[in-house]
């Protein structure tokens, strides 16, 4: 006979559980004994580990499951243990799943926990108004507030929630900064600061607590210097990057506008474009950029012009977690058909063209002084170029110059000499194409190639290795597209929409090269058949944002 812990007894037959096997054929003492007490088994949970030894079923409830499933742990009995913690995901609520939690835990059950984790962070703030949320102990409640998979929660909704955790019990005040610094103040409305955190006391008596509120006020009333603020507490709650389209023209001989349209995807799991907001004013061939998870629109034409003589000078700043624009310093030229890079904490813009002709010039911009400035120009008039950085270095591949050889060109500049030089050339000539950084090489993407009174789409892709200074070949594009939108997503490259030359006319196409596999995967189609696009990547919750 098995006793449990409270004294009942059940005749069985032992050697049907594993952990006996050794202790009946081993010679120890519980081998001559015929009744052995079980401590630490409830008498409900042996009767069911009994019945499942007999029948192979087990009758689960939540009344029950505790008791079953410290038994089955304790007797080593697995197949009960596994039917225990489906049950128990599939018995997952809003009003269970903290308890679920807690048996996760007292029973290290990885899978488990894991399931609760996943569930509490999708359904939180309703999760926070259960009695079984103010239980919580300080670690688990932490663990959970300095996640980025907190993704549908507001900041203001979660410091609700964590003032509600820390007033329940007094003795806890004293852990308030360890709680309150995993909330995201500065990311937070200017109203929702003043009229719902720095009424509680705690904000202003707690030295630590109050250096949060200050922390987010100076972050709210100096957009200019947010650069410089950056902490924790300014991440955007997303480990997902997704990819922002802004602006196109649908290049239309008796329609001169040009979109202000601004279009994401979610993630590179995903296969359709979302309208996300409007830019301040609509615009093509504008360059952008990403510092700090900010957005710099810059440059480009507010109608549709063939040459330079749209160009604008206009730089905005865009805040993909409030969906706010900041209009900052212009730049010195006005720009079209040139690059946008971030390049040790600056942004350059490199030659393009205006009304005066092409340009040489180069800029950068300083966020914390916002102010343009101008650097080492590049050593030819260049513009319908492509730009991307690695290594510390800026490269320009590329575009129209003063000889056919410029069209191969590859340029790098050194920010810390101020200096630029020229390195290999691209295999192909190409202008009006595209470039993008992937696992420390450079990949340059379609565009165009001129002949005579004709343009031909370029197919060839290459990669440029820096420390190899060698170009290297690899899968062709399918179609052609030139002033097109591209940037890498999750290890490959999106270029989004432009013109094809074959069939002279804009496209909607989206082509996805794997840089992992050298391979193009199926197409996608932008909503809209435009060139001009400007695109990048940032982290954004999008479950949050409303459109304008």
């Amino acid at each position: 006979q098995m006793m449990s812990r409270n004294g009942e007894s059940h005749p069985c037959r032992l050697l049907f559980f594993d952990s006996f096997r050794a202790m009946f054929t081993g010679g120890m003492r519980e081998s001559n004994q015929d009744v052995i007490e079980l401590k630490g088994v409830s008498a409900k949970g042996l009767k069911h580990i009994i019945e499942f030894a007999y029948s192979a079923e087990v009758t689960l409830d939540l009344d029950c499951i505790q008791d079953v499933l410290g038994a089955a742990v304790f007797l080593q009995m697995v197949p009960v243990v596994e039917l225990c913690e489906e049950f128990l995901k599939s018995a997952m609520s809003v009003e269970t799943c903290l308890n679920i939690g807690q048996m996760a835990t007292t029973f290290s059950l990885a899978s488990l926990k894991e399931s609760v984790d996943a569930f509490t962070f999708r359904h939180f703030l309703q999760i926070s108004e259960e009695e079984d949320f103010l239980h919580l102990s300080l670690e688990r409640l932490v663990f959970f507030l300095q996640s980025n998979k907190l993704k549908s929660c507001s900041e203001i909704d979660l410091f609700r929630a964590a003032i509600r955790w820390l007033q329940y019990d007094p003795t806890r005040c004293s852990s308030a900064s360890q709680v309150l610094c995993h909330i995201r103040f500065p990311l937070m409305k200017s109203s929702e600061l003043v009229d719902s955190v720095q009424t509680f006391d705690i904000m202003v008596e707690d030295v630590l607590c109050r250096q949060y509120l200050l922390e987010a006020f100076n972050y709210q009333i100096l957009p200019f210097r947010q650069h410089e603020m950056q902490s924790p507490r300014t991440v955007i709650r997303s480990d997902v990057l997704s990819l922002i389209a802004f602006g196109g023209t649908p290049y239309t001989d008796n329609d001169r506008t040009v979109s202000g349209k601004v279009y994401y995807l979610p993630d590179s799991s995903t296969r359709q474009f979302k309208e996300l907001t409007e830019m301040e004013v609509g615009t093509s061939h504008t360059c952008v950029a990403v510092l700090d998870n900010f957005v710099y629109v810059v440059g480009g034409q507010h109608l549709q012009y063939r040459s330079g003589e749209g160009a604008l000078d206009i730089c905005y700043r865009y805040d993909p977690h409030l969906n706010q624009w900041l209009r900052i310093q212009a730049m010195q030229e006005s720009r079209i058909l040139f690059q946008l890079n971030v390049l040790c904490g600056m942004v350059y813009a490199t030659g393009g063209r205006n009304r005066s002709g092409s340009l040489a010039s180069v800029e950068k911009y300083c966020p914390r002084t916002n102010e343009w400035s101008f650097v080492c120009p590049l050593k030819r008039r260049t513009w319908g170029h492509a730009g991307a950085t690695v290594g510390g270095k800026l490269y320009i591949s590329g575009g129209y110059g003063i000889s056919v050889e410029d069209k191969r060109a590859l340029h790098c500049y050194d920010s810390a000499l101020d200096q630029w030089e020229f390195k290999a050339p691209m295999n192909e000539p190409r202008v009006l194409h595209a470039m993008v950084s992937a696992n420390n090489k450079i990949y340059a993407l379609g565009g165009r190639m001129d002949h005579v009174d004709r343009c031909f789409d370029v197919l060839a892709v290459e990669y440029y290795l820096p420390e190899a200074n060698q170009w290297t070949m690899v899968s062709p594009m399918r179609v052609g597209q030139s002033e097109a939108g591209c940037c890498l997503l999750e290890k490959k490259i999106y270029i989004v929409g432009g013109y094809n030359w074959h069939l002279n006319n804009v496209t909607s196409i989206v082509q996805v090269y794997n840089t992992e596999t050298d391979e193009w995967e199926r197409d996608l189609h932008f909503p809209e058949s435009f060139a001009g696009i400007a695109s990048t990547r940032s982290f954004s919750d999008h479950s949050k944002l409303q459109r304008h």
